[in-house]
């Protein structure tokens, strides 16, 4: 098949990468605005049409009808599309006779939206979901599904290790599911239209990071561990107003019970702070002070049992 490539992501050029090892020839590339945990620019999508022949639209966007002229003269009978920003509509679906494959970090219907494998992490959920499916028009995530895949979280799951598998997994996904359209190997599976069945997801921000203390210690063990690269880290304060981001923790087995003020530092053990919960206690096993190795932050915190996170 004739595919066009529209989005952002590494992901997405591996996927288009497959699909022309596949035989598929890519006829089209269009992005938009990228950033930097996507792990590319548009450059790398420049670079992708040139290799393959395509027509390269640039950072662009579907609403414009110059665009969609160039895109409709591609000729392409399919096209897949990751992270595009905006809902995509009728008019640009409409383009590709075999549609628009997406691929979806989230167990559709269930996770629909943004930030899904950080919102699982946050949930204490078992597994994280990836989709392929046939974009709607006009709507989030609700196109019929071809395939779709699982990763196991534990207690020990961090949102980069989820991160690390999509990008592994996406692209042999979806090659997986044009190859399937494109033999009639596969069959659109229409999604429940039960509102029980459905979680829609919202963007989070770095800011979404900052740790409450007084919440118990699992609660804030995720959101380390949902906040932690690619992204911005969860974090803390010093009482200085110095920031502390927090990048790894994990909960702290106090050997007797204890009285402590949420965000006070109890104790250390092998160099590691041990920071007091709402409801237990947290190690923070590797922290970061702007200016300061992970070592001398640690010593930071520690220096003084009076010193409090806030």
């Amino acid at each position: 098949m004739k595919i066009a490539i529209l989005g952002r992501t590494r992901w997405l050029i591996d996927t288009a990468d497959a699909c022309a090892a596949a035989g598929h020839a890519i006829v089209a590339v269009a992005t938009t605005r990228s950033e930097s945990f996507y792990r590319c620019d548009a450059s790398d999508f420049a670079s992708l049409a040139e290799r393959s022949g395509a027509d390269y639209l640039g950072e662009v966007s579907l609403g414009r009808p110059e665009v969609r002229e160039r895109l409709v003269a591609a000729g392409a009978d399919l096209a897949v599309s990751i992270n595009w920003p905006t809902i995509v509509g009728e008019e640009v679906i409409d383009i590709y006779p075999r549609g628009i494959v997406n691929a979806h970090c989230g167990d559709l219907p269930r996770y629909r939206g943004n930030a899904c494998p950080n919102w699982a992490i946050l949930n204490g959920e078992s597994r994280v979901g990836l989709c392929a499916h046939m974009m709607a028009a006009d709507e989030v995530d609700a196109g019929p599904i071809l395939l779709k895949d699982y990763m196991p979280i534990s207690d020990d799951t961090y949102v980069g290790d989820v991160y690390d598998w999509l990008g592994g997994r996406i692209p042999s996904l979806l090659a997986a599911a044009i190859n399937g359209l494109s033999s009639g190997a596969i069959t659109p599976v229409p999604q429940s239209l039960d509102p029980s069945l459905a979680l829609r997801c919202y963007p989070r921000r770095p800011e979404d990071g900052r740790i409450d203390w007084r919440l118990g210690v699992n609660a804030i063990h995720r959101l380390v561990r949902a906040s932690s690269r690619p992204f911005g880290g969860a974090f803390a304060c010093l009482e200085d107003g110095r920031k502390v981001t927090i990048w790894r923790a994990s909960p702290f087995a106090h050997p007797v019970p204890f009285c402590a003020v949420p965000g006070q530092v109890m104790l250390r053990v092998d160099g590691d702070p041990v920071i007091a919960c709402g409801e237990g206690a947290l190690r923070l096993t590797e922290v970061e002070v702007e200016g300061m190795s992970p070592r001398e932050a640690a010593v930071l915190i520690t220096q003084s049992l009076r010193t409090r996170l806030v």
